[in-house]
Parts: structure tokens; sequence; C-alpha cells
């Protein structure tokens, strides 16, 4: 019969051990090792903590030849190949960093080109590893962007940012967004085995635009929006930026180079405009990233507006002025900080 006699110093480890949070099957083998040293035999000891008898001897075994690290199972397999792993974690990195696309099984293809086979299976293992995600792609403009000039901004906006912060400006962001009566499809809960289909409404004639301002630095967030059913011309940009609210401290507005706003008759009401303390400053073009206004739009777009169709423009536009209340309501003030730089 198979019987340990522990001496007071494992004895007393173990005793430190069980009063430790430990798996379960580290738990049963510190019982079997403490009721052995204590007179029980396996099958006792079997039939006190449900296993079969040649179990508790080959774990008795086990702690006879290895101490206490026989008290935590063994992992099947061999040991895990490190160097492997860091190898293909590698590669992988290195054909995502690619400009294309990838599904698991070309990522496969690809590392069985390389002399790794690894099925699709194992490829996404290794992604989820790594965090890496299956997301949608966007599109970008920034390969057409002057670096410079989009570092140069940055600076400028961040100086902009904290003295508008110390309340010796008004920081604007202003831009125009379009809204069809058939919405952009967006995600929604749904029941088991449902999918939510959204009524397709022809936008031909029918969409409704907004010029909106957004201030987010110094006081409380303001966010001034027109809507309107047709086109945007110069002068309602202009009568716009007339009817921000005065301020003691000068209104720097930041937009982009759309046509609209680089009119001549923009150009022409510039001196206007900087007699009423607002001065316009033109964002490089290609950088709709440094334009705060560009997120609040796609939120409003889509997240707070739920119903994504509208038969009538009557209906859209209400709809659109909800949407842009709802976020409004929900504005809270930014800090100044430090602008994030242009990539």
């Amino acid at each position: 019969m198979i019987r340990i006699h522990l001496d007071d110093a494992t004895r007393s480890e173990l005793n430190g051990l069980r009063r430790t949070d430990r798996p379960a099957p580290a738990r049963d083998r510190i019982e079997m090792v403490a009721l052995s040293d204590g007179g029980w035999s396996p099958p006792r000891i079997a039939g006190h903590l449900g296993y079969h008898p040649q179990t508790v001897r080959d774990r008795l075994r086990d702690f006879l030849a290895r101490g206490t690290a026989a008290l935590y199972p063994k992992r099947p397999g061999p040991a895990p190949d490190t160097d492997r792993r860091r190898d293909v974690t590698e590669r992988l990195r290195g054909l995502l960093l690619q400009g294309r696309t990838w599904t698991s099984r070309q990522l496969s293809a690809a590392l069985s080109a390389g002399g790794l086979d690894l099925g699709p299976r194992q490829v996404r293992r290794y992604l989820r590893a790594s965090s890496a995600g299956y997301r949608r792609t966007a599109n970008s403009l920034r390969h057409k962007r002057d670096p410079a000039k989009a570092a140069r901004a940055a600076k400028v906006l961040g100086n902009l940012r904290r003295r508008a912060g110390a309340g010796r400006l008004r920081l604007y962001y202003l831009d125009e967004c379009g809204f069809s009566p058939t919405l952009p499809t967006a995600y929604s809960w749904c029941l088991p085995g449902r999918r939510k289909f959204v009524d397709y409404q022809s936008p031909r004639g029918r969409r409704v635009n907004a010029l909106a301002a957004y201030r987010p630095y110094g006081g409380p967030p303001r966010l001034e929006v027109f809507t309107a059913e047709r086109t945007w011309d110069s002068y309602d940009l202009i009568g716009f930026l007339k009817a921000l609210p005065w301020a003691r401290v000068p209104r720097v507005v930041a937009l982009d180079n759309a046509s609209l706003h680089v009119s001549k008759v923009v150009r022409r009401a510039r001196l206007g405009l900087a007699r009423l303390g607002i001065y316009l400053y033109f964002l490089p073009p290609y950088c709709s990233e440094l334009n705060e206004i560009e997120p609040l739009f796609r939120q409003v777009k889509y997240q707070e507006i739920p119903v994504r169709s509208h038969d009538t423009r009557a209906g859209l536009r209400a709809a659109v002025a909800g949407g842009f209340d709802s976020y409004r309501r929900k504005l809270r003030p930014k800090s100044p900080g430090r602008l994030r730089p242009a990539a």
C-alpha cells in the first residue's frame, strides 16, 4: 500500500496551499496527499473524493517522485515552440502591413508559400492571439496630402485649441453634410434568425443638407446647425458665419477648401467678417481628420437617427434636426490638450 509521510516543512507548505485559491484538480491532489499523510488508504481516499483507487495511487506515486510539482496537472502534448510561434506572428504582421486585403485562407496560402503550413483555422488562432481584427476597410485620401502642410496645420490648430481653452478666442469647426432619404446602413440588434430591412428611397431631388459649426473648447460646447432642402451657396455661408454667437474675443473658424468656402464671394467678404471678429482658417487639402466636426457628422448620421428611411423631405429634415438636437444634448467640454499630429 502506498503511504506518504510528510516532514514538518512540507506539511506546513501543503497546509498553506490548502488555504489559497487553486484549480479544482490541484485542490484534489493536495487533499489526496494530506489524507494519505493522515493515514488514509488509496481506496478510502478515492471513495471520499470520488476518484478511482488507481487514479489516487498514480497521483501519490507522482508526488513521491516529483514533490509539490506533482500537485498541478501536466499540460498535455509537447512544450510550446515559442520560436515558431514568434516566427509565425512576425510573418503575419508583415503580411497584414501590406497594402491589400486578406482573408484567413489567403494568409494561409501566403504562409505555405513561405514554408509554413498552417490551415485557415490555425491562422485565425494566431491572429486572435495577436489582437488582430477582421474589420471593415475605409477609403482614404491621405496619400494625396502634403505631409509638411498637414504637420504645420496640426501645430497651428494645437495653438488655437490652447488659446480657446484659455478663453482668448472662440474656435469653431465648420463643414456641410448631406442626408439622403435612405440613410447609410448601420448595425442594429435583431432577434435570432431575423434581419432588419430598410426601405430604399430614391435620393433624386430629396436630399437635406446641413451647415454646421462645432465649438468644443473654451466653456460649454456649442453646436450651431442650419438645415435646408437645397444646396448651400456662398451667401448662405456668409450669413451663417455672421450668425455665430457674438463674443468679446476673436472667433476663428476652421474649414476645408471646398469650392463653396473659397469662392470669390467669400474671399470678398473676409474683410467684412474680420471687422466683426470672425477669421477663417483654411485646412490643407485631404486633411479631413483635422476638422473635428467630421466625427460629429458621422455620429449623427449613423447613430442619432434611428429611423433610417423617410419618404418625404419634410420628414427627413425633421429627423435630421432631431438627430442634431439629440447629439447636442450629449455634448461635453473637451480638454484642449495636445493635438494628435497628422499622419
